[in-house]
Formats: structure tokens, C-alpha cells, sequence
């Protein structure tokens, strides 16, 4: 909580100096003929510049990126270029995709390669992927050796398989050694593995054995070969393996480490919780730009034209969907005419109908993202689902329909609401089942657009069924 406040507070005087700054400067363009005195606030310029620049290094490449995504795109190229290079590479991979591909522009060659080389392995991958070809080739030519295979066999990896994801800063000790041989070793070396607590076992030819404690080594006899203090039943990874189900494998067994070894069982790198929130975090924004329709990232203070495209698509589904609904109201204006207390209630059955269905398409997402639903139990959540919204139409359909007795008087529209509602509810409950299952047959991403989709045909049959109810059971 400390710590962001002073985050907090770190901004606002960030704010104020641009807001100074921009004042001088605007200023000195009045007075370019008064020289003293346009020289006298240049100095203040590059005055505030430092100050800016000094309160920019005590924040996190995090705070960074979140204070570059809220400016303008002008004061965001001034406070871009007023960063360390060494902190760029960090501040770009906390970046939006769209807000990345602005500032890299914005960056030469020389610069790209200063700042990746102050990235680890994975994430110079991350960025690599981002570059235009020709920078991308100087960049991995001026890292050294190894770190460049590293960098070469993380690219050839699927954005969505652990190899991808996994880090190539670990600790190995082989099975053979003594405890007290491992625990000499980490003495040179003068840090301990990572934050884990466990160090990765492997044997001669490289093969993966287990995780040696590093407690192991200050409570157990030197003597012990690590072979015989090592833990053997080890979650690991391979490199193949999808990234999304180690994250939930993470999350459910409450990993802060694990080995990821190749197709010949040898150990390759590591997998880190901190690598995988990244994920899960991706993954969080991604879902909830596609349950409004957004399809790609879409920043603040993106151009207006680029940000208007990117919304066309879902606008425009959702202009036909209302176009159909309108049309099914159009072929019952004599019923609607005939009693003006339709039009007050139609929008109730549709927009219950819209909740219901909304739920049920947030609970089968989840399912499907846990991997909880397959061809074995969809009969019995149909059936479930069909149950709840038969019951909670019954329920609250005669509560509607008391209420529209109450206000209107009228016997035979209060049960026309009531049954209005009920058969809605549970239409729409079967629909919100159906939309996520039907895009995921046709390998489409659930999330986006089900919401939407869902929706508009609830709406439309919420229309379509009280108003034919209406027009078959009340007197014209």
C-alpha cells in the first residue's frame, strides 16, 4: 500500500513538471525576441527535464509503462526519450502491443541493442518477436554466444507452449556429489539458486533426477550424496507442453518452480510463476477487451481511425442483431397498438432473458477454460441448466406477474408476462450453453462474442415470444 502511494505520488509531480514545462516552453516561442529572457526559460526547461528524469528512475519498469499509457502521445515521446536505455527493454515488455510498436519506432538500432542487453534470455525473445527483421539480426548478433542459441531456440518454440515461456538462468548440481560438494559450490558462487529454495538434480548425461532442498544442505549430513537426498516425484514440464495448462497446473498446486526437459528427457530450462503470471495476466486483459468486442489490444490514445476500426466488426453484428429485432417488432404493431402497456413491458422479458443467458455463458467459459466439460457430461448441464431456468422462470415470472397485475389490472396480461418470462429464461439459459460450445467447434475463442451474440438472440426471442403470446392470448 506504501509503495503505491508513492507510485502515486511520484506521478503527480510528473504530471505538474509537464505542466510546467509545457507552459515555459510555450512561452519562450512568444518571446523568441527577448534573448535573456527566452534563454533564462530554456534553463528552466532542462531544469524541470531533469527533474522528471530523476523521478522517472525511482519508479518500476512497471510504473513506467502504466504512466507512458496514460499520457498523450506527445508527452509520451518526450518522457520516453527521457528514460536510461537501460530501463527501455524492461519498460517495452510491460507495454500494450499497440503502444510497443509505437515507441520501437521511435528507438534506433544502437539503442534496441543497448537495452536488450540488459533483458534476460526470455525476455529478449519477447521482444524479438516485435522487431522488423533486419534489427532483429543485429540485435541477437551483439549477444554473446550462448545467450544467443538460448535466445534462437526460444523463437522456434510456439507463442503458446512452455518452451516459449520457460527461463534458461538456473542452477543444476549433479546426483553424484556430496551435499557438502553442492553446498562449496553455491559458496563460490555467492548467491543461492533462486527464490524456489530447490536446486535442479541432473545426472551425467544431462537427464533430469529430481529437486535437491536447499534447507537439505544445512540440516543433512555432508556426506549424503545428493542422489539419495533429492525429491524424485517432481511436477515437470515438457517443452511441447501447452503454456495455458502449465499456468493452471501452477495455480492449482501452488508451483513457484518447475524443470522442463525436451523429447529426449534432458533439462532445458525452468518454468517460473513469475513468467506464468505474465501469462495469466495477458490472457485476464485479452478476456475482457473480448467480452466488449474488442478483438485486438486497443490503447487509450491510439489514433482515433485505427482505434474506430478495430470496433467496426462487433458494432456492425450488433446493428444486424438489432435490425432483426426491430423487424420481429414490426410485424406486431396492430397487437401493440391495440394495447400501449406491451410496449412499457416488452423490454423486461428481453433484458431478463439477456441476464440469464449472460450467466450461463460466463459458467460454461469457465468450464471449458478448466477443462471441466467434455462430450460425457454436456447432456447433464443441459439438463441442470434447463432446471435452474425453469425454476427461476416460474419464480420470477409470477413475481413479474403479479406486478403487472397490480399495475394494470388486467388478469390475462399479468399471465402472459408470467409465461412470457418463464419460457424466455429458459430458452435463453440453453442458448447461453450453446454459443460457447458452437465457437469452440469451430476453433473460434469462446470469449469473444459470445457475450454479444448471446445477447441480441435473447433479446429477439424475448420479443418474439412475448409478443406472440400477447397477440394469441389477449383480446385484439
Amino acid at each position: 500500500m506504501q509503495q503505491l502511494k508513492q507510485t502515486e505520488h511520484i506521478y503527480h509531480l510528473i504530471y505538474d513538471l509537464l505542466n510546467r514545462q509545457e507552459l515555459v516552453e510555450n512561452l519562450t516561442i512568444r518571446q523568441e525576441n527577448k534573448s535573456k529572457q527566452a534563454l533564462v526559460e530554456q534553463l528552466t526547461v532542462k531544469q524541470y527535464q531533469g527533474e522528471i528524469q530523476q523521478l522517472l528512475n525511482r519508479l518500476h519498469p512497471y510504473d513506467i509503462a502504466n504512466l507512458l499509457e496514460q499520457l498523450p502521445p506527445i508527452q509520451r515521446s518526450f518522457i520516453w526519450h527521457l528514460l536510461d536505455t537501460e530501463h527501455m527493454g524492461a519498460v517495452l515488455l510491460e507495454l500494450s502491443d499497440s503502444l510497443r510498436q509505437s515507441l520501437l519506432t521511435e528507438l534506433n538500432p544502437t539503442d534496441l541493442i543497448r537495452a536488450a542487453s540488459h533483458l534476460d534470455t526470455d525476455e529478449i525473445a519477447d521482444l524479438m518477436q516485435e522487431l522488423p527483421d533486419d534489427v532483429g539480426h543485429s540485435v541477437l548478433s551483439s549477444l554473446p554466444e550462448q545467450q544467443r542459441e538460448n535466445v534462437q531456440s526460444t523463437l522456434l518454440f510456439p507463442e503458446e507452449s512452455v518452451g516459449a515461456w520457460m527461463e534458461y538462468d538456473f542452477t543444476v548440481v549433479f546426483d553424484h556429489q556430496t551435499l557438502d560438494q553442492v553446498l562449496r559450490e553455491l559458496r563460490e558462487k555467492g548467491k543461492l539458486p533462486d527464490e524456489s529454495g530447490f536446486i535442479l538434480v541432473i545426472n551425467s548425461a544431462g537427464l533430469f533426477q529430481g529437486l535437491l532442498l536447499v534447507s537439505d544442505l544445512l540440516i543433512k549430513s555432508g556426506e549424503l550424496r545428493v542422489a539419495d537426498s533429492m525429491l524424485k516425484q517432481v511436477h515437470i514440464f515438457h517443452t511441447t507442453d501447452s503454456a495455458d495448462e502449465a499456468a493452471r497446473d501452477f495455480e492449482r498446486y501452488e508451483l513457484l518452480v518447475a524443470p522442463v526437459i525436451n523429447a529426449h528427457q534432458k533439462l532445458v530450462g525452468v518454468l517460473r510463476v513469475s513468467s506464468l503470471m505474465d501469462l495469466l495476466e495477458e490472457q485476464s486483459q485479452r478476456q475482457f477487451l473480448a467480452q466488449a468486442g474488442l478483438s485486438k489490444e486497443e490503447n487509450l490514445f491510439d489514433p482515433m481511425m485505427k482505434s474506430a476500426k478495430n470496433r467496426w466488426p462487433w458494432i456492425a453484428l450488433n446493428l444486424l442483431i438489432v435490425l432483426i429485432a426491430s423487424r420481429v417488432i414490426d410485424q406486431f404493431q396492430t397487437t401493440i397498438s391495440s394495447m400501449v402497456a406491451l410496449a412499457a413491458l416488452l423490454p423486461i422479458t428481453a433484458n431478463i432473458g439477456g441476464n440469464t443467458g449472460n450467466q450461463v455463458v460466463a459458467l460454461v467459459i469457465r468450464g471449458l477454460a478448466l477443462k471441466q466439460l467434455d462430450a460425457n457430461n454436456l447432456r447433464r448441464l443441459y439438463i441442470k441448466e434447463f432446471s435452474v431456468a425453469a425454476v427461476n422462470g416460474l419464480i420470477w415470472g409470477s413475481l413479474t406477474g403479479l406486478l403487472t397485475l397490480f399495475l394494470y389490472q388486467n388478469l390475462g396480461l399479468a399471465f402472459v408476462m408470467m409465461l412470457a418470462m418463464s419460457v424466455t429464461m429458459v430458452l435463453a439459459a440453453l442458448i447461453g450453453v450453446s454459443i460457447p460450445l458452437i465457437l469452440k467447434k469451430l476453433k473460434q475463442d469462446p470469449v469473444l462474442g459470445s457475450s454479444i451474440i448471446t445477447t441480441g438472440m435473447t433479446d429477439t426471442l424475448g420479443f418474439l415470444i412475448f409478443l406472440s403470446l400477447a397477440s394469441l392470448l389477449l383480446p385484439s
